[in-house]
């Protein structure tokens, strides 16, 4: 009896333990991990997948919503003087996207990189401006030469535009117009003009004309802010206009004066450009005030 018990054991262990039953548990045990490995891997690539497509429809929501809160590169360019125009390369990474906006300045027929803006767009946090080529400030110093605080572009190093106001008091008048006029002749020339007082559309075609005119001041300062400039500051270098902060509308033979603003505007200055010969004509005219040299290039 005990002996039958015995050999029935060791049929069971001998089950168990025989080659094929151990080789058919290990083929499934290595199925079992394929089907596991196969569902971990397109698991993983739906996951990434879809936190990808989320991440880009997040970055694309606040690229777009910056784009709708300044619809149109001009307008910044409208408040700095000049035309400017800009172009974005974006690279995405997983969780944000990685703009550089390069903004352009055009002067006569040429253009030059003004400014560079790189910004960082992240699917989850705000908006993020990572680097600035012109800084935060720009490199200024006393021009024994000009009479008076020069500003420099610190992407290209030239020079930046400043406008005075037609109603307060300056303790010295810059007259950079005949010196834009005597430079060489394969020489483009930017020059900001402001008037003696404001004056109108009709005005300035009948007087500045349109040729060489690329830009037009309209300053909206109340006689409240320009009072409180002239009581707060002694020093020129506060009271003149930055032409980057300066608001006004592009303008040229094409677009006349009349289609950028209404009839009862008044306009404190203006940007023109240019060879010296062909800016020789804005030197004798009785509204100009003060004339600033800003952006001079080689022609060719």
């Amino acid at each position: 009896m005990d002996d039958k018990k015995n050999s029935n054991q060791n049929s069971e262990i001998d089950f168990t333990s025989d080659p094929s039953f151990q080789k058919s548990i290990k083929k499934t045990k290595w199925k079992q991990i394929m089907l596991y490995i196969v569902i971990s891997i397109i698991t993983l690539v739906v996951c990434s997948v879809l936190v990808y497509s989320g991440s880009e429809y997040l970055t694309n929501k606040k690229i777009q919503k910056e784009e709708v809160q300044q619809p149109n590169i001009f307008v910044e360019g409208y408040q700095q003087g000049a035309e400017i125009t800009s172009v974005t390369m974006y690279h995405h990474n997983l969780f944000s996207v990685v703009g550089k906006t390069t903004y352009y300045k055009t002067i006569g027929n040429r253009r030059i990189v003004w400014d560079t803006v790189t910004k960082k767009y992240p699917a989850i946090g705000n908006v993020e401006v990572i680097d600035r080529g012109s800084g935060m400030s720009k490199v200024t110093k006393f021009n024994k030469e000009a009479n008076r605080v020069v500003r420099y572009n610190k992407v290209n190093n030239e020079r930046m535009i400043d406008f005075y106001y037609p109603n307060l008091r300056y303790d010295f008048l810059p007259q950079e117009l005949k010196i834009a006029t005597g430079l060489d002749e394969n020489t483009l020339v930017e020059v900001a003009l402001s008037f003696n007082e404001p004056k109108t559309l009709e005005e300035l075609g009948e007087t500045l004309g349109y040729k060489n005119v690329t830009w037009l001041w309209l300053d909206k300062a109340t006689e409240k802010k320009l009072e409180r400039l002239e009581e707060k500051w002694d020093d020129d270098t506060w009271k003149v206009k930055h032409g980057e902060d300066a608001y006004g509308f592009p303008v040229s033979e094409e677009h006349p004066y009349t289609e950028n603003a209404t009839d009862d505007t008044t306009i404190n200055g203006a940007v023109v450009s240019g060879t010296p010969k062909e800016l020789k004509r804005f030197q004798n005219l009785e509204l100009v005030r003060t004339s600033v040299i800003g952006v001079t290039i080689d022609k060719y």
